[in-house]
């Protein structure tokens, strides 16, 4: 995890892959901090597969929300939005301390692990997360505070997954 400017900057996996390996003739470095509060977990911004608009391909990009405090949180209020400006809003769910909440970007039945950004904004029948190039998610809690940010860079493959740990 590397920070700029205040905001965590995590690498994608696969860059992970790369630091194990040079990590068995490196010198071990100390595992940061976990993050506490509500703040973002594992971001898939790129489903496997090509993108062909279906709901299950949309439903294969998400957003983790995790509450590592020690009660529950209300996440009712509280936003994620990504650099072009798309943004959902949850509704009233709370979300226990330890647990984790999937934002999915196609549409479904909303549950208290998985809610989906077409059951907030009817009609958006799009991808959120860019595959490819610079991309952004931001946190906001109910009173507009941004209370996480998490970038990569996403290299846009056409049938593999892309995905990266904000933690």
């Amino acid at each position: 995890m590397l920070r700029k400017n205040g905001v965590r900057m995590a690498v994608p996996v696969a860059a992970g892959v790369v630091g194990l390996l040079v990590g068995a003739v490196a010198p071990a470095a100390a595992a940061p901090k976990h993050q506490g509060g509500v703040h973002f977990g594992f971001i898939q911004y790129n489903g496997p597969g090509a993108d062909k608009g279906s709901n299950a391909s949309r439903n294969s990009e998400f957003v983790q929300i995790h509450n590592a405090g020690r009660s529950a949180v209300q996440l009712q209020g509280y936003k994620v939005r990504d650099k072009n400006g798309w943004t959902y809003t949850f509704r009233s769910l709370k979300i226990g301390a330890g647990k984790t909440v999937t934002l999915r970007t196609g549409s479904g039945r909303n549950t208290s692990t998985n809610v989906y950004w077409d059951h907030r904004y009817r009609g958006r029948a799009a991808y959120v997360w860019n595959n490819s190039g610079k991309e952004t998610a931001t946190l906001y809690n109910a009173k507009g505070k941004s209370v996480d940010s998490c970038s990569w860079k996403g290299k846009g493959h056409a049938s593999k997954a892309e995905s990266v740990n904000c933690h």
